[in-house]
C-alpha cells in the first residue's frame, strides 16, 4: 500500500539539498557553533510569516494546493470547536427588563381576593396579591407569604410561619394580623365573599405577628388550595364597612403584597368603563417578576381582542371561542399554541328527572351516540373526553382515549329487554314518553354540538328539543336550581382537580357542583376518602381511577371532549416553565417566570 506521506520526500531532498552543502574536508566550525550562528538571527524559534511563506517555492503545484486545504481546514475545524465550546457554556439567561400587553376579555370589577369571582377578576388578582401558599404550574403549592407551614397529624390544625421583612406595595409592614383580617372578611356573611362556605367553620389565629394558626372543623386536603387566597391589608380595608366594600376604589387601585403593584388605570369618558391597568413589578415580592410592566388591555369580545392583536394594542391574548381562532392564526408575526383546558364537555342527565331516573335509558343514549361526529361538529381538534379524569389528574389515562364507537344495536337492546318499545319513531314504556329537552348555553361551540346529538338520539328514537339558553342567566336560571332535564355544559376543573365538589351527593345543590343530583354510597365513600391528608398520590390515583369507573357504569353523564384554548402572542414571550393544565386555570399562573429579555452568563460548567 502506497505510504500517503510520499509525495512528502522530495519536499525534504529540495530543502535538503537547498541548505545542504557537500564538503570532502572537515567543517570549519562545529555543527553547534553552527546552530547557535542560525539561532542568533532570529529571537524566536519559529519561522516568521515572510520566512514560512517560502515553503511554497520549494513545494509543486499541486502540493501547494493541497497543502493550502489542509491550513484552511486546520483553521475552520479550530474556529468550528471554538464557536461550540463559547456556545456550550456562554448560556442566555432571562433577565428583568421589557413590556408586555395582553388583551383580556371582559372588565375587571373586583381586584380583591375576598370578593373576586368573575373570571378575569380571579385570574388577575394574583398578580397583586400574595397568598401564605402558592400554585405552581405543576399543581403544587409552595410557600409565598409563608416561610413553613406545619399539618397536624389529624389534617386539623395548620400552622403557618410569615417570612420575615414582609411589605405592602405602600411600604406598610405586612403580619399576621393582616392574615387574620382576611379570614375574618372571607367568614363575614354580611361581605357575602364566593369563598365563604370554604372557611366556614375554621378557627383563625395570630398568636404573634409571625405565626398564624387554622383549626378545622375535620381534615380537608383541599384546604391548601384556601391558603392560596390573596391576603388584604387591615391598615386600608379594617376602616370600610362592608356595605361599602363593593364600591370602594381599592377594589380598581388595589394595594397588595404581590409581584406587580398598581400603577394606572384608564376609563372610557362616558361610560367610565375599563380600558387599561397598568402594573410595575414589585421589587420587594417574594418571588420577582421580570417584566418590568405588566399592561392589561380590556377588550368586550374575542372580536376585539383579535383586532387589538392585529393592529398592535396588544401583544398576546388567549382565546377560547373557536370562532375567531383562524383569523388571529393569520395574523402576521403572531405565532399561536394550543393549551388544553381543565374542563370537560359534556351532557349532564338530571336522575331526579322520571325518565333519567331510569339507568337503561342512560346507558341507551349513550349507545346511541356518535361522539367523534359530535366533536367533529363542534370542536374538530379537541382532545376525546371518556371520563371524568383527563390528562395531568391524578388516576388518568396515560395515552389519549378513542372516541366512543356508536352501537344502535346494543342501545335498542338496552330499551328493549327493560319494556320500551317504539311507538311510531319514538320509544315508549308504559306512560312514559323517551321525550326531554336538552339545555344548553348559547355559545356556537355548545349549540352545534347539541344539535348534532339530538339529530342522533331522534334517528335512534327520541324526541330531543334543544333548549338554547343565554350565557348571562344560564347559571342563576338553569344551573342552580337543576330547572333542566339534561343540559350539554362544560365543567370546569379548579386547581385541585378535587372531583368531591363536582360528584358526591351533598353537592347536588347551589352551591355544589354535581349538576346530575347523582347519588351512589360507593361514590360519596371514594370520594370522601380521596380527601383524606394521608392518603398518598399513588392511592389517590386508584381511588380516582375506581371513581371514573363507577361513573363509566351508571352514565349519569356522557363524556365528550375536553375544551382547548389558543394562546396567541406577537412578542418574544417565553416562560421558564412548561405550559401544563394547572397553568390553564389561570393564564397568568406562572406570570412571574415571562421573560423577553435575555444576557448571556459564562457557565464553567453547564
Amino acid at each position: 500500500m502506497r505510504n500517503p506521506l510520499s509525495f512528502l520526500i522530495p519536499i525534504g531532498r529540495k530543502i535538503t539539498s537547498r541548505f545542504t552543502r557537500r564538503s570532502t574536508s572537515a567543517p570549519a566550525i562545529s555543527v553547534d557553533a553552527d546552530h547557535a550562528l542560525v539561532q542568533n538571527l532570529n529571537d524566536s524559534r519559529w519561522p516568521s510569516w515572510a520566512q514560512f511563506s517560502y515553503i511554497f517555492r520549494y513545494l509543486g503545484k499541486r502540493e501547494g494546493v493541497v497543502f493550502r486545504i489542509a491550513i484552511v481546514l486546520l483553521f475552520t475545524s479550530a474556529a468550528v470547536l471554538v464557536v461550540r465550546y463559547i456556545g456550550r457554556h456562554w448560556i442566555p439567561e432571562p433577565t428583568i427588563g421589557g413590556n408586555h400587553t395582553e388583551a383580556i376579555i371582559g372588565a375587571p370589577r373586583f381586584l380583591n381576593p375576598v370578593l373576586a369571582s368573575s373570571d378575569v377578576d380571579v385570574s388577575l388578582t394574583p398578580l397583586v396579591f400574595s397568598g401564605l401558599l402558592r400554585m405552581t404550574t405543576d399543581g403544587t403549592y409552595v410557600n409565598d407569604l409563608a416561610t413553613e407551614l406545619t399539618v397536624s397529624k389529624d389534617g386539623i390544625t395548620y400552622t403557618a410561619k410569615l417570612k420575615p421583612g414582609l411589605q405592602w406595595h405602600d411600604g406598610e409592614k405586612l403580619t399576621a394580623e393582616d392574615v387574620r383580617f382576611t379570614f375574618e372578611m372571607l367568614q363575614d356573611p354580611n361581605v357575602a365573599s364566593p369563598r365563604y362556605t370554604e372557611v366556614r367553620g375554621v378557627k383563625v389565629d395570630a398568636p404573634d405577628d409571625g405565626t398564624i394558626t387554622f383549626t378545622l372543623e375535620s381534615a380537608n386536603p383541599a384546604f391548601r388550595n384556601v391558603l392560596a387566597v390573596g391576603i388584604l391589608p387591615a391598615h386600608i380595608w379594617s376602616d370600610i364597612p362592608p356595605s361599602a366594600l363593593s364600591t370602594t376604589d381599592f377594589n380598581l387601585k388595589p394595594i397588595g403584597s404581590g409581584s406587580f403593584m398598581f400603577k394606572e388605570i384608564w376609563k372610557k369618558g362616558k361610560t367610565g368603563g375599563v380600558t387599561n391597568i397598568i402594573l410595575e413589578r414589585f421589587p420587594n415580592a417574594p418571588p420577582q417578576a421580570r417584566r418590568d410592566v405588566l399592561q392589561l388591555r380590556f377588550v368586550d369580545d374575542t372580536a376585539a381582542g383579535v383586532d387589538a392583536l392585529g393592529s398592535g394594542q396588544a401583544d398576546g391574548l388567549r382565546l377560547v371561542n373557536t370562532e375567531q381562532m383562524a383569523k388571529a392564526e393569520k395574523i402576521r408575526g403572531a405565532k399561536s399554541t394550543l393549551q388544553p383546558l381543565p374542563q370537560v364537555v359534556a351532557v349532564y342527565f338530571n336522575v331526579k328527572h322520571a325518565l333519567f331516573a331510569r339507568q337503561e335509558v342512560r346507558l341507551a343514549l349513550r349507545a346511541a351516540t356518535d361522539q367523534a361526529q359530535v366533536i367533529e361538529q363542534a370542536r374538530p381538534d379537541a382532545p376525546v373526553a371518556n371520563g371524568a379524569l383527563l390528562p395531568g389528574m391524578a388516576g388518568a389515562p396515560s395515552s389519549a382515549p378513542a372516541a366512543r364507537v356508536q352501537d344502535l344495536t346494543a342501545a335498542t337492546k338496552l330499551l328493549t329487554d327493560a319494556g320500551w318499545a317504539k311507538d311510531g319513531t319514538t320509544y315508549k314504556r308504559k306512560d312514559q314518553t323517551l321525550s326531554f329537552t336538552l339545555a344548553v348555553p348559547d355559545v356556537k361551540e355548545y349549540t352545534e354540538a347539541a344539535n348534532a346529538l339530538a339529530q342522533q338520539w331522534k334517528a335512534f328514537g327520541a324526541d330531543v328539543k334543544v333548549q338554547a339558553v343565554d350565557t348571562s342567566v344560564i347559571n342563576k336560571d338553569v344551573i342552580k336550581s337543576r330547572s333542566f332535564d339534561a343540559i350539554l355544559y362544560s365543567d370546569r376543573y379548579d386547581g385541585s382537580f378535587d372531583l368531591y365538589p363536582f360528584w358526591h351527593s351533598t353537592q347536588s345543590f347551589d352551591p355544589g357542583l354535581n349538576l346530575t343530583s347523582y347519588y351512589s354510597k360507593d361514590l360519596d365513600t371514594l370520594l370522601t376518602d380521596a380527601r383524606q391528608p394521608t392518603l398518598t398520590a399513588e392511592k389517590r390515583a386508584e381511588v380516582y381511577q375506581k371513581v371514573d369507573a363507577i361513573l363509566m357504569k351508571d352514565a349519569p353523564a356522557i363524556f365528550f371532549y375536553q375544551s382547548f384554548a389558543l394562546i396567541v402572542q406577537k412578542d418574544n414571550l417565553r416562560s421558564t416553565t412548561p405550559m401544563s393544565l394547572m397553568e390553564a386555570t389561570n393564564r397568568f399562573l406562572d406570570v412571574t417566570d415571562w421573560y423577553v429579555k435575555t444576557n448571556r452568563v459564562w457557565h464553567w460548567n453547564p
